[in-house]
């Protein structure tokens, strides 16, 4: 159980990096409806679907660093406690991951949004 418990945490916590490297060398080439970051802002136009998401392709790849190296100081300094709760592992793992999206959410919208008004300012 305690092997199974592992795999699944690292499979969640490394989710984000495969996403932000998905979005870093296959970005979607035009705004659509089944893959990218569609809203509001994001899809105004084609420059700024662009920007959006290479923002969030490197926010997803910048906080993968930290919440990988997170898990494995986790899974390293409470082991025992960790040995004793089996599916904790998994909770970490799937927190980490649901941090990371809403991080690379958060952060695409503001950023995006502001680029958007500089966009808008210099017309």
């Amino acid at each position: 159980m305690n092997t199974f418990s592992c795999v699944l945490g690292i499979i969640f916590v490394v989710a984000p990096l495969i996403a932000g490297s998905l979005l870093k060398f296959f970005p979607p080439k035009k705004i659509n409806d089944l893959y990218g970051i569609k809203t509001k802002v994001t899809s105004k136009n084609q420059e700024t679907w662009d920007y959006a998401h290479k923002v969030c392709a490197i926010t997803l790849l910048i906080y993968s660093i930290f919440s990988i190296a997170a898990f494995a100081m986790i899974l390293i300094f409470a082991k025992n406690f960790l040995d004793e709760h089996f599916y904790l592992r998994i909770v970490f793992g799937l927190v980490f991951a649901l941090l990371g999206v809403a991080v690379a959410g958060i952060t695409t919208q503001v950023k995006t949004k502001a680029y958007n008004n500089t966009l808008t300012e210099k017309t």
